[in-house]
C-alpha cells in the first residue's frame, strides 16, 4: 500500500491547476448489482483512487480553492452497528481524516447541512466534477445528480469537467506506481508459466486459466486486472475472445492476460505451440511479429507520436507477409494487423491521457500481432515497458518469449 502522503501530495498538485473560488467533487462510486442478493465485487474509481488512496463505496472527496487556499475533506457513511456485524469495524470520521491526510472528514448525513453552509459562507465562481461517462444513455450517475442540484440553487456557477486534468497527471508514473506495475508483471510472468507447464492437448482454456488465477492469487495480487483471454486454435483470431470454454487439440494457445495490483496493471500476449514446436510458417509469422514489436521498442523515445507506432509495426511485417503471399500490397496490412499496437498502462489497463509524444516516466503496453482467419490462427506478442530519458525499458523482458526457449520450456529443456 503507498504511503498516504502520496495521495495528498497529488491533491496537491491537483489543487494548483484548480481555478480560484472553485468546489471540486469526486466519488469513489457504488456497488453494481449482481444479483437479488449479490453485488459485483466492488473497484474504487480510479480518479478518486488515484487522489486518495481508498477504496470503500460511498465516499465522497470535496476541495475548495478560496483566494489561493486548498481545503481537502471527505465524507463517509456513518459507522453503523448493524452493518459492522455483517462487513466489520467501519471507520470513523476522526480516524479517516488522520489516515487520508485529510483536513476535514464529515459523515454523509450531514452531506446537505454542510454544503449549504459552505455556498452560504463563500463565493465560488466554479464547480468542478470528474465526468467520465463513455456513453450517452440514461444512468445516472451520482456526480451528475449532484451537479444538477447544486446547479438548479446556484445557477450562476460555471461547471468544468476536472477528468482531463487528472488524466493529464496519471500519464506520467511516480516510483511507486512503476513498482507496482513491474510487480503485476511479474506475477503476470508466473502464471503465464504455470499455463505452459500445463498446456497440452486435451486440455481446457478454463482449466489453464484456473492456473493462471491460483498463481496470481497466490502471490499476492488482486485479481485479474481484466478478462484473460486464452484463446487456442482458430479461437486466437479474435482479439477480445473471453470465453476460454474450449479444449485444446492443436495449432496455437494466444495468451492476453495480465495481474492486478494495488489497482495497477499488467498486460501481456504471449504466443504458443500447443504441441510444443512451431511449424515452418507458425515460426515465420511469429519472428515477423517480434521484428516489429522489437522495433516499437527501438524506436520509442520521449518526443516520439505514440500513433506512429501503428504503421511502424505494419511497415516492419510487410516484407514478410509481401514475400510469403498474404499480402499483395502494403494497403492489406491494415487486414492482417486490424488493431492499434501501443497504448499507455496504469491504473486502467488502457490507461488514460491524450494520445499524444511519449514522455519519460510513461508506461506503454506494445502488442504488434498478425490474424490469418483463413490459416485458422492468429499471433500476438505483448510486452510491458517504462519510457526512459534515452529510449525505454522493457519491464517483461523475464517473460517467455524467443521461439527456441518456448519450445525449450515446454519440452522441459529450461
Amino acid at each position: 500500500m503507498m504511503d498516504y502522503t502520496i495521495f495528498r501530495r497529488r491533491r496537491e498538485e491537483l489543487g494548483s491547476s484548480l481555478p480560484d473560488q472553485s468546489v471540486l467533487f469526486l466519488f469513489s462510486g457504488q456497488p453494481k448489482q449482481k444479483s437479488m442478493d449479490l453485488d459485483f465485487p466492488f473497484a474504487p474509481d480510479r480518479n478518486f483512487y488515484y487522489l486518495t488512496g481508498l477504496t470503500e463505496p460511498g465516499y465522497i472527496l470535496l476541495m475548495t480553492k478560496l483566494h489561493g487556499k486548498l481545503s481537502q475533506q471527505l465524507f463517509l457513511a456513518r459507522p453503523d452497528p448493524y452493518l459492522e456485524l455483517y462487513h466489520g469495524k467501519m471507520p470513523t470520521a476522526e480516524e479517516l481524516q488522520k489516515q487520508a491526510c485529510l483536513d476535514q472528514a464529515h459523515y454523509l448525513d450531514k452531506l446537505d447541512w454542510e454544503l449549504g453552509r459552505l455556498f452560504s459562507r463563500n463565493s465560488f465562481e466554479v464547480l468542478c466534477m470528474d465526468f467520465h461517462k463513455r456513453e450517452l444513455d440514461t444512468t445516472a450517475y451520482p456526480e451528475h445528480d449532484l451537479a444538477k442540484r447544486i446547479i438548479s440553487a446556484h445557477p450562476y456557477l460555471t461547471m468544468k469537467n476536472i477528468a482531463p486534468v487528472i488524466n493529464y497527471m496519471r500519464r506520467v508514473k511516480t516510483p511507486e506506481e512503476i513498482a507496482a506495475i513491474r510487480e503485476a508483471v511479474r506475477l503476470t510472468g508466473l502464471g503465464i508459466e504455470s499455463i505452459l507447464r500445463h498446456m497440452k492437448p486435451g486440455i481446457g482454456e478454463w482449466q489453464l486459466q484456473a492456473y493462471f488465477d491460483f498463481e496470481l492469487k497466490f502471490g499476492g495480487a488482486m485479481g485479474n486486472a481484466f478478462s484473460p483471454i486464452i484463446a487456442s486454435g482458430s479461437n486466437s483470431v479474435s482479439l477480445h475472445y473471453e470465453r476460454n470454454d474450449q479444449v485444446l487439440s492443436k495449432g496455437l494457445l494466444l495468451l492476453d492476460l495480465g495481474a492486478e495490483y494495488q489497482y495497477y496493471s499488467a498486460d501481456i500476449s504471449r504466443t504458443f505451440p500447443i504441441s510444443g514446436k512451431f511449424t515452418a510458417e507458425e515460426r515465420y509469422y511469429y519472428e515477423a511479429v517480434l521484428k516489429a514489436q522489437e522495433a516499437i521498442l527501438q524506436a520509442l523515445k520521449p518526443g516520439y507520436p505514440i500513433d506512429d507506432t501503428l504503421e511502424l509495426a505494419r511497415d516492419t511485417m510487410y516484407p514478410y507477409c509481401r514475400e510469403a503471399g498474404t499480402a499483395k500490397d502494403r494497403a492489406d496490412m491494415v487486414k492482417l494487423l486490424p488493431h492499434g499496437v501501443c497504448h499507455y498502462l496504469g491504473l486502467d489497463t488502457h490507461d488514460v491521457g491524450d494520445r499524444v509524444e511519449v514522455c519519460e516516466g510513461m508506461t506503454v503496453a506494445i502488442e504488434p500481432g498478425l490474424y490469418f482467419p483463413e490459416k485458422g490462427f492468429g499471433i500476438r506478442i505483448e510486452d510491458d515497458a517504462l519510457v526512459t530519458a534515452g529510449g525505454c525499458e522493457l519491464i517483461s523482458g523475464q517473460i517467455l518469449k524467443d521461439p527456441d526457449e518456448i519450445e525449450d520450456f515446454i519440452n522441459g529443456k529450461l
